[in-house]
């Protein structure tokens, strides 16, 4: 047979299959219908386990893995059809709605936050998304987040990810441990700089003090000191009050420019770090669900079990709805065997109802975490 016959016979199997997919959602409707009178969820393993089971039973041995592929891909658009017409009153679908309920601009001053001190990258992203802020000025992440847990700052600023060295896994783990909120981020270009306190040469230089990301961010330029010390304290900006303070001829820091003239160093060279295109994401922490008007992205947690296929079941329910994923990043979870806690960020109106009931629906997994909805400049 030709090819054109071959296709034209493949184009009237396509329409009955499309005939056929289209009733098929009608009665997914029903059942949407029917599933929210009786208060019952859309997930249903159980009942999708029989319908693989006997529509596969009488495929071929090598058709089989294929066919099971072609319907699993059916379950997920249908639960995604269902998510849109059936609301889904968990707690967090109840918390973000009254969040949104009470959307107003972004703040234009507020106590602020930060890890280090004055000049970090830190303070540098607060006064980039805070027209006013009084920053207060804390030793470790973990502070930062009890300062705002107490009441002492309103918000808090953290770096959540680098472009050359990846996500910034304490963070992380801190918004797990303390139920944060996300409501702003900000994507800061990083151009680091060596500073030295004035009267040092390059030739000088015994000694480099910075923090570990700025050290990592800059391996290739610092293969010029390779007799030096490098020595890592908690922030960049500490790097140069202990460089400024101690006066030594043969000590440098990597440090931002705007450091150089709070801590009165002289800078030796400037973009040192080892890509051009060096960014860093930096958060706005809230203790309180806030959704500010603007709101474009969402960043989630989940916990996926060790079985073939559960990722990729669940990234169909992103597929199905249409949503871009700009961020999937795994890691094991603590004391369990072999399983992963998955990052997500996904831009999303949160306001839109399909939206709001996937996250219903993912919040019944007991390793699901809302990290927030935020815009991001």
């Amino acid at each position: 047979m030709e090819l054109k016959a071959l296709r034209e016979k493949i184009d009237r199997i396509d329409d009955e299959i499309a005939r056929l997919y289209l009733s098929r959602m009608e009665l997914v409707k029903e059942v949407a219908i029917e599933k929210n009178k009786l208060g019952i969820g859309t997930e249903n393993t159980l009942r999708e386990k029989e319908i693989l089971n006997r529509v596969t039973e009488g495929a071929p041995i090598e058709l089989k893995r294929y066919l099971k592929q072609v319907f699993e891909i059916i379950f997920e658009t249908s639960k995604a059809y269902q998510y849109g017409l059936n609301d889904r009153e968990t707690k967090l679908v109840s918390d973000i709605k009254n969040a949104l309920e009470n959307t107003t601009d972004f703040p234009v001053s507020a106590t602020v936050a930060c890890q280090g001190v004055e000049g970090s990258y830190s303070s540098i992203a607060a006064n980039k998304m805070f027209e006013l802020s009084k920053i207060l000025y804390f030793k470790d992440f973990e502070n930062v987040f009890s300062a705002v847990e107490k009441g002492l700052c309103e918000y808090g600023v953290l770096p959540i990810e680098n472009s050359s060295v990846g996500s910034v896994n304490a963070v992380y783990d801190l918004m797990r441990k303390h139920s944060f909120h996300i409501v702003k981020c900000v994507k800061l270009k990083i151009s680091h700089c060596l500073l030295v306190y004035d009267g040092t040469k390059k030739e000088d230089i015994k000694e480099i003090f910075s923090h570990e990301q700025a050290i990592n961010q800059c391996q290739g330029y610092l293969n010029k000191y390779p007799n030096a010390k490098i020595t890592i304290v908690s922030n960049t900006a500490q790097a140069a009050k202990i460089v400024a303070e101690s006066k030594r001829p043969d000590a440098a820091c990597i440090s931002s420019y705007e450091c150089a003239g709070i801590y009165g160093l002289k800078t030796l060279e400037r973009d040192i770090q080892d890509s051009e295109n060096n960014y860093t994401r930096f958060i706005v922490i809230s203790k309180e669900l806030k959704i500010f008007k603007g709101a474009d992205k969402i960043s989630i947690m989940v916990n996926i079990p060790h079985e073939k296929g559960s990722l990729n079941k669940l990234l169909n329910k992103f597929s199905s709805l249409g949503l871009n994923l700009t961020k999937l990043e795994s890691r094991p979870i603590a004391k369990t065997p072999f399983e992963f806690a998955f990052y997500f960020d996904f831009e999303a109106d949160i306001g839109n109802r399909e939206v709001m009931n996937l996250l219903g629906e993912l919040s019944q997994n007991s390793g699901f975490v809302f990290l927030g909805s935020y815009k991001e400049i």
